[in-house]
């Protein structure tokens, strides 16, 4: 198929993108209160590659290798590295040109990627692609003149982009498709046959459940005239990779298996190859005839496939500089004397008059008035150990509905404002109620993110529409004016080699229960599946929508169909809209201020809303512990009294008689620790409602780290816990994962332009974030604004899933070893689970910090199948994780398992050993909350770590990681009086850690009974193991592992 490129270049949206470029001068993100300075850069060597790729030029005198995000030349007989690009470019999979003049190497430069040529010496770099899609996995053609790729190109921005073979002229410039778009295919990893006639390459099947089989190796013409032909087909099982042809015609390939039995093997002919060592999934390239070059070990290798025991390595040593920056820590005020102004208005919604707003705050319902800036009226408050979520106002405007977790599960509630009464009107796990015009219908989402609508009279309820995708649930439905279609936003996905796609507009047609998706511009997202609209206006001429982080209109027709371009109509940061019932105003939050805006004039107002909370002062107390832990050291102390005063410890000292204090607590039989920290976490109170909080104190859990999560609602639940309100750990908060323009989770925050960044950072510093992380699909740029505001304008923390370019673009964190990557595979770990040299140099000797979260802890459950029947689990833990714990539960871990977990934890002994820091979190609740972190715990024991090393993985190192040591991570005196009681000696028995009874969090006291005691135990009807698979879907993290999956598709 002969088919030139007709795809949409950026120039498309140059008008949206305009419209948002207008905002620059208007953006404030503030003015740095300590300025970071550069320290003197910090020399790392590297010896090793994971994941690296390499390509030797053809007279066979230099390596070309691409290590850690930097593409170094090297003497053929090995040496020292030259560096030929810089980390900005991220290039990667480089190949010679036949003639050994040019490289050619995919490059994520700019938040695309791309293909780009430059000289063997790094010199004249230039790009030969461009535009919105992606071009990956370059393949220069024998006699030099073109290059094949796999590319998304031709593809559509709603209805997805799957990857098809292209070829470019490297001379003119222009573009060729050779594999046709239709089918349920994608094909990738390009490479020519030795005479040039034909392009090879791997196709991969979708399968009924939408994942890849790619078992076959086909070819194309390189004219692309003819069909598409099969050469080889692996009928292993496992998955096909860049395959190579030699001179002599010999087909070779890698081809992987998913953990637990992970691995990467080489096979040339259809025959595997004996390697000795750990075949990392780097394209293997021919040096000629016979001999291959490999990554193994992660370590160059040529090696003849006939005898691979006699393998050449290419040794090199690459001196990498690294500048980290030095900057004021943010001071933390966790007691924060006094009172204090309420920054969360969560989820605010005008009244049709347009003369109210309610909102939620401080764990409960308020309405204020627009006009006279009076203080709030609240309507309802729940329970510390439940959530409430912000509510919707009935068409007429005389009643609320919201959705509380009362009842265990949310239901949604109507609420008269005269009388104060309630109807339920739907159960069992319904959220984000919304009202149909004729108030008949009610619209809302289940548990796994369907689209439900409800008759109210008759009580019949029907799913209308399933979730696109996984990675959290779509956001709030919105009616038409004539109660035809529900439009809400979800995901779609692009293609199935990569799970990113663009959060759309969906409207869904309630009479044909048909669904139609549209874009706000093409390649643009709204900004996140949370309350980013659409929110369609009563008369139904608009939806307002938030993209770029600002508020825009869609003029739209009866339909839902888009009738013109988007208008911007703020240029400040802008989240939550709402509509009054005359259409001609909408409110909306702005870094934490209501405004209303008249959509005609554009003139905004800011509505007051003066609403107060103070920290309860709590009660001094002395715990008398039988065995005492401090965290300093190794030491266990007996009998000893900690006395708190004002939330802080005041003495620790052996015990004496009745101290005076409000309350003791004995644990004279008990072993005292500090407080646990879960080092990654999700607020996903949207599903869990109070028991996530619940679950984590219940725990041991004193502090948890967001590392990724809708803003407001996270700084409301950081107030509430300060209020005393809910029942929770204290909270480091950050906000959405700052992404690029295509995203994957629900609270991933989307951006194409440097203004839509600015106005999301302006909303940082507003809510005060404690971390500000960036997403798999942030472009370097974006890495680097995000971490300098991080440090320069709230001194604190930045972090994302990549090692590099992190460490090279001022982050201090990886939020895992191991995780989604833009890459097909990322820097931290081979195909195998194993991390080299390269990786445990970056993490302990830069400065640059761990954040582990070992899923391969999992199956150690079924080690200890009484864990699941703990009232924890089956009280506490909602439906759909009790399935999931129990059928765990029921399978002990296997050999591979085992195996998998034994590699993984032996990378964090070695990185901890080094000097490194390791901070312990789960990324719950993709994972069990509060015992995946035990699972955790006992898998570093099982490592061969100390009970005093593990905890402190846990405990300071958390605290020092997030520089929050002053105050927290160990039991000392003048510190914030967070401990564990543990009903048991940890120290002489490790698994009896998971035995936690009572916290103190800055002195307030939480008793697992009384935890428990606040849920019933209940049989929720519903389809738990689905709901647990949806939740879970598209995760980030190994989403092949067989450690959840294996429990998901069990039984």
């Amino acid at each position: 198929m002969d088919v030139e490129d007709t795809s949409a270049s950026p120039l498309s949206r140059r008008r949206f993108l305009q419209a948002g470029a207008t905002a620059t001068a208007l953006v404030t993100i503030g003015t740095p209160a300590e300025a970071a300075e550069a320290s003197p850069a910090t020399t790392l060597s590297l010896t090793a590659a994971t994941g690296g790729s390499a390509t030797l030029s053809p007279s066979g005198d230099t390596l070309v290798a691409e290590v850690q995000n930097v593409l170094w030349s090297v003497p053929r007989t090995g040496g020292t590295a030259v560096a030929l690009t810089p980390p900005g470019l991220e290039p990667t999979r480089p190949q010679y040109s036949p003639d050994g003049s040019r490289l050619v190497v995919c490059a994520y430069r700019g938040g695309g990627f791309h293909l780009w040529t430059l000289r063997p010496d790094g010199s004249d770099l230039r790009q030969l692609t461009d535009g919105p899609w992606d071009d990956r996995g370059p393949a220069w053609s024998p006699d030099g003149t073109r290059i094949a790729f796999a590319s998304e190109r031709g593809g559509d921005t709603v209805t997805g982009s799957p990857y098809r073979i292209w070829v470019v002229d490297v001379r003119t410039g222009a573009l060729t498709r050779l594999t046709g778009r239709d089918g349920a295919w994608e094909d990738f990893d390009p490479t020519w046959s030795s005479d040039g006639e034909r392009v090879l390459f791997v196709r991969a099947t979708v399968t009924a459940t939408g994942a890849l089989r790619a078992s076959t190796v086909a070819s194309v013409a390189a004219d692309g005239s003819g069909p598409v032909t099969t050469e080889h087909t692996d009928d292993s099982g496992a998955q096909v990779m860049t395959p190579a042809v030699s001179p002599s015609g010999r087909l070779a390939y890698l081809r992987t298996t998913a953990s637990p039995a992970a691995s990467c093997t080489l096979v040339v002919a259809g025959e595997p190859v004996a390697v000795e060592g750990d075949v990392l999934p780097a394209p293997p390239r021919w040096a000629d005839r016979e001999r291959l070059l490999l990554n193994v070990d992660g370590h160059f290798r040529l090696l003849d496939p006939a005898a691979p025991a006699a393998g050449e390595q290419i040794p090199f040593t690459a001196s990498m500089p690294v500048r980290r920056p030095h900057y004021r820590g943010k001071k933390y005020d966790f007691e924060g004397a006094g009172t204090r102004p309420v920054r969360a208005l969560h989820l605010p919604a005008l009244s049709p008059d347009g003369h109210s707003v309610a909102f939620a705050a401080l764990n409960a319902l308020w309405i204020a008035d627009t006009e006279n800036g009076r203080a709030p009226r609240k309507i309802l408050q729940v329970p510390p150990t439940r959530y409430v979520l912000a509510s919707t106002w009935t068409p007429d405007g005389d009643a609320l509905l919201y959705a509380d977790d009362r009842d265990g599960l949310f239901s949604v509630r109507r609420r008269e404002l005269d009388s104060g009464a309630e109807t339920v009107l739907a159960e069992g796990g319904r959220v984000f109620p919304a009202l149909s015009p004729d108030g008949r219908r009610l619209a809302c989402l289940d548990m796994s993110g369907n689209l439900v609508v409800r008759d109210l009279p008759d009580g019949a309820e029907e799913v209308l529409a399933a979730p696109l995708g996984g990675g959290g649930i779509p956001g709030r439905p919105s009616w038409s004016p004539d109660g035809r279609y529900v439009a809400l936003c979800d995901r779609n996905r692009l293609n199935q080699r990569f799970r990113e796609g663009y959060n759309l507009i969906r409207v869904v047609d309630t009479t044909t229960k048909t669904a139609v998706l549209h874009a706000l511009a093409p390649h643009t997202s709204l900004s996140d599946r949370y309350d980013s609209g659409p929110v369609w206006s009563p008369d139904g001429r608009w939806m307002a929508v938030i993209a770029e982080s600002a508020l825009w209109l869609l003029p739209v027709r009866a339909d839902g169909t888009p009738d013109g371009e988007p208008r911007r109509l703020t240029t400040e940061s802008a989240d939550h809209p709402s509509w009054s019932g005359d259409s001609r105003t909408l409110l909306y939050l702005s870094a934490g201020k209501l405004r209303l805006i008249d959509i005609e004039s554009g003139t905004a107002r800011t509505v007051r809303v003066p609403l107060d909370y103070r920290r309860p002062t709590p009660a001094d107390t002395v715990v008398h512990a039988g065995r005492f832990w401090d965290g300093t050291g190794d030491e266990v102390r007996e009998d000893v009294d900690v006395v708190v005063r004002d939330g802080r410890i005041a003495e620790v000292s052996a015990h004496r008689g009745e101290r005076p204090a409000a309350r003791h607590v004995d644990a004279s039989g008990r072993t005292v620790l500090p407080g646990l920290w879960d080092a990654h976490t999700h607020p996903w109170q949207s599903t869990y409602g109070g028991r996530q909080c619940a679950l984590q104190l219940a725990y041991g859990i004193t502090t948890a780290v967001s590392l990724g999560g809708f803003a407001y609602e996270q700084a409301r639940i950081r107030e509430a816990v300060a209020a005393g309100v809910l029942a929770g750990p204290r909270l480091l908060a950050t906000g959405e994962l700052l992404d690029g323009a295509r995203v994957a989770y629900s609270m991933g925050r989307a951006h194409g332009t440097r203004e839509g960044l600015h106005r999301t950072l302006a909303r940082a510093a507003a809510l005060d974030w404690d971390l500000v992380k960036t997403y798999v699909r942030a472009p370097g740029w974006m890495m680097k604004e995000a971490a300098d505001f991080a440090h320069e304008r709230l001194g604190v923390r930045s972090g994302s899933h990549l090692c590099t370019p992190g460490v090279q673009l001022g982050q201090d964190l990886t939020t895992h070893l191991q995780a989604t990557q833009r890459l097909e595979f990322g820097h931290a770990t081979s195909a195998g689970g194993r991390a080299y040299q390269d990786v445990e140099e970056i993490y302990t000797k830069a400065g640059f910090h761990l954040v582990a979260t070992p899923f391969t802890a999992f199956p150690l459950l079924g080690s200890d199948p009484a864990l699941a029947e703990d009232p924890r689990v089956t009280t506490l833990m909602p439906p759909w994780d009790v399935v999931l714990v129990r059928q765990q539960a029921a399978h002990p871990p296997t050999a591979p398992q085992l195996a998998t977990l034994d590699r993984e934890f032996a990378i964090y002994r070695r990185i901890l050993a080094g000097g490194g820091l390791v901070a312990l979190g789960t990324d719950q609740p993709i994972v069990p909350i509060g015992l995946h972190l035990h699972l955790a715990l006992r898998a570093l024991h099982r490592a061969g770590l100390s009970p005093a090393e593990a905890l402190r993985t846990a405990t300071v190192l958390p605290a020092r990681v997030y520089g929050a040591d002053a105050d927290l991570g160990t039991l000392e005196e003048g510190k914030l009086a967070d401990l564990t009681v543990v009903d048991g000696d940890p120290f002489s028995d490790f698994d009896s850690l998971v035995r936690t009874v009572a916290v103190l969090r800055g002195g307030v006291h939480f008793e697992q009974s009384a935890l428990v005691d606040a849920f019933e135990q209940v049989s929720y009807a519903g389809d738990w193991h689905e709901v647990s698979r949806q939740l879970r879907r598209d995760g980030c993290c190994d989403p092949t592992s067989g450690h959840l999956s294996r429990t998901l598709d069990s039984d």
